[in-house]
């Protein structure tokens, strides 16, 4: 049986082909012409669900932030944003994903992204979805165990106790752990407890997430390990283990 992980490989190396073949002038300054590839996968990825008949969903809203006046420009290239939608869509069908709805893309305006940079989010439309379970991928029979006396330390200030099996960070009121500065994404990372230990994700962040100064998609956090989001520093304390080093978590294409 074809893993998750697979299916994710064959969405992604689906969708940079469609993109170079039609979409590359839409995104002229993105580091990689893949990179929007990359980012679009980790928004599907972070919020794939599995059916009850052993489908795996992907969200339908893609939401690509970008500053107002690359927003603008974006907004004006119907045509080709209509293109990179289809190539969305039938990227994650040859990979094997269903969608509960036609997907969507949809541009946002961000001040504090850079000119022709973006960062990209994915949700269902339909937040409560019917017979539907969180995915987490690459990780079959995992366990939501919360790790003992976990906490972070917010920019050598703050102690945040970490007492949820999942833990969303950023910018937004919404988030468990508010940081209100204007580098850090609005959604910018997420801590997720499995088997006992802290998982962080990087959530398609702006400036992006760092481990003791490596950049990272995924790491399983140990005790001592030093998180920068957008240059806050965020360490991560558990006092029933011993320290060791920082191992990132294999579940995608990318490290």
């Amino acid at each position: 049986m074809e893993t998750i992980k697979n299916k994710i490989i064959r969405f992604e190396t689906k969708l940079q082909g469609l993109i170079e073949g039609t979409t590359a002038s839409l995104f002229p300054r993105i580091d990689k012409i893949n990179d929007l590839a990359v980012r679009l996968r980790l928004a599907m990825q972070d919020q794939c669900r599995m059916l009850d008949n052993g489908e795996i969903a992907a969200p339908n809203i893609y939401q690509i932030f970008a500053s107002p006046q690359y927003a603008d420009e974006l907004n004006r290239d119907q045509v080709n944003l209509q293109k990179l939608q289809t190539e969305l869509e039938t990227a994650a069908k040859v990979a094997g994903f269903v969608f509960l709805q036609p997907p969507v893309i949809q541009i946002i305006e961000e001040p504090m992204i850079p000119y022709q940079q973006v960062s990209v989010n994915a949700y269902f439309e339909d937040q409560n979805l019917p017979a539907t379970a969180n995915l987490d991928i690459g990780t079959p029979q995992a366990e939501a165990i919360i790790p003992n006396n976990a906490f972070l330390i917010v920019n050598g200030v703050k102690l945040y106790p970490l007492e949820k099996a999942v833990i969303n960070i950023g910018r937004h009121p919404d988030n468990q752990i508010v940081i209100n500065d204007a580098r850090v994404s609005r959604q910018h990372a997420q801590l997720r407890a499995i088997n006992g230990r802290y998982i962080l994700f990087d959530l398609s962040s702006n400036a992006g997430t760092y481990v003791n100064n490596q950049p990272v998609h995924q790491a399983i956090l140990s005790p001592g390990d030093v998180i920068s989001l957008a240059g806050i520093p965020l360490v991560y304390g558990q006092d029933s283990m011993e320290t060791s080093s920082t191992r990132r978590l294999d579940i995608s294409a990318h490290d």
